[in-house]
């Protein structure tokens, strides 16, 4: 009966933090695309690469870049906006990412995350919620820390409206 008892637990615990790992910015985007008005790119590695063809300054400040998604939900009715920002707010708590920048100033919340596996960031989070616009943009890759910072600020020019 013990042992019943101790697999019960252990498979429970199991499935609620595969469920917790589940809920990361990938799932967002994959759930939130599709609403009415959002507007969803998928920049893959054969434009990125294309990119750095034509232009050595995209090529700079790409390095390490493997794919770019950008989500704008600025259109959305307030419902489909809500549940992003609560979204937003849950990955916060999920430890797979850690938080490098956030900037509040009234209504509007600009924040920075980050998914990292030793020396490399392998995810990028940059989210902006505001009453005018809401828009997320996730940037995939084998990214060195020291080139963080230039890509962060690099794509924050999304953001200025």
């Amino acid at each position: 009966m013990k042992k019943l008892l101790f697999v019960l637990m252990s498979s429970l615990l199991l499935v609620t933090s595969c469920g917790m790992l589940s809920h990361n910015a990938d799932d967002i985007i994959n759930d939130m695309r599709d609403a009415k008005h959002a507007q969803y790119v998928n920049v893959g590695s054969g434009l990125l690469g294309l990119g750095r063809l034509i232009s050595p300054t995209l090529s700079e400040a790409s390095i390490g870049i493997s794919s770019v998604q950008v989500l704008d939900l600025s259109r959305c009715s307030g419902n489909v906006r809500d549940k992003f920002r609560k979204r937003i707010q849950n990955l916060f708590k999920n430890r797979y990412y850690e938080e490098i920048v956030t900037n509040q100033t009234g209504y509007e919340t600009r924040t920075a995350l980050v998914h990292r596996d030793g020396q490399y960031v392998n995810e990028i989070v940059l989210a902006n919620s505001s009453e005018m616009n809401d828009v997320m943009v996730l940037v995939y890759g084998h990214i060195n820390l020291e080139n963080l910072q230039r890509i962060v600020n690099d794509k924050s020019s999304y953001f200025i409206k």
